[in-house]
């Protein structure tokens, strides 16, 4: 069973990391995600993480004081409530109480907080969603145990970033992160390509093909108007937007990875019809 681990910011990511290479050991049938550890050179990365979304059975979003407010947290949070039961999504509170959530989308979940009474839940319940391969709870229980103190000597290095909130903001400013200014120039680059050329984001004839090819496999009308929604909004955005007035580059990217995802759904429910349709009427 995959379990997808969602983060956003350095922090975020060190304990995604380190959530990552420790649950085996405590569940040994189950395989964490981390995007920047997991994703192969030269893979569109949007792709990627739509396809393991759709493969996953289990979500941790890790959360901390810095990234509580930001997009792709709450953008993957949303995708990862849409792929599966809300009771098998958890943020991982790193810093925060759960009181801290309470004008977050986060809110619908059942948080974790970081303490070892609430992290064994959190792993009795990734047991419960591994199916024919879930493991004796008492048996569970005493690995749990064995295995706690060895993420908590990493954890715990970390607890002075989460109690300085604006650590994150002053390494922006001073130039240290160095690949988040990369990423916002080249979005930036992007947006003023589509700017001049809209239909270079999604021609008519590539969508077009999709829905034809998708509609004789019974897909569901409201996935297609969904898909059709948020292309015509994005191109009222980017038609609208000019040097006075651009789109962040947040709101770019968030919308190119809406499109992808719903893209790449409906073309896997496309496919899957037609070796389903293939199975009963070979040729």
């Amino acid at each position: 069973m995959k379990v997808f681990l969602s983060w956003s910011g350095e922090l975020s990511h060190k304990i995604a990391v380190e959530l990552r290479d420790w649950l085996p050991y405590v569940i040994q049938s189950i395989q964490p995600y981390v995007s920047s550890e997991d994703i192969d050179k030269g893979t569109r990365w949007s792709i990627d993480i739509a396809k393991e979304l759709e493969d996953s059975s289990f979500g941790i979003l890790c959360v901390t004081p810095q990234n509580l407010e930001a997009p792709w947290i709450n953008f993957e949070a949303g995708a990862l409530s849409k792929a599966f039961n809300n009771s098998n999504v958890s943020p991982f509170l790193f810093g925060l109480k759960p009181s801290d959530l309470k004008k977050s989308p986060l809110l619908q979940f059942q948080s974790t907080l970081y303490e070892k009474k609430d992290l064994l839940k959190l792993i009795l319940s990734i047991n419960n969603a591994v199916g024919a391969e879930k493991l004796d709870e008492s048996k569970l229980k005493k690995t749990f145990d064995v295995w706690f103190e060895t993420l908590k000597l990493k954890l715990d290095t970390f607890l002075p970033e989460a109690a300085d909130p604006l650590k994150e903001n002053e390494n922006l400013v001073s130039g240290n992160n160095n690949g988040a200014v990369e990423e916002i120039l080249e979005l930036a680059r992007e947006q003023f390509k589509l700017l001049r050329n809209p239909e270079a984001l999604l021609p008519p004839s590539y969508l077009n093909d999709i829905i034809r090819h998708s509609s004789s496999g019974g897909i569901n009308d409201h996935l297609i108007k969904e898909i059709e929604h948020r292309l015509q909004i994005l191109k009222k955005a980017l038609m609208s937007a000019n040097a006075d007035s651009p789109l962040s580059h947040d709101e770019v990217k968030l919308s190119l990875q809406s499109l992808e995802i719903g893209l790449f759904r409906l073309s896997n429910r496309s496919r899957r019809y037609r070796r389903e349709i293939s199975s009963i009427n070979p040729e």
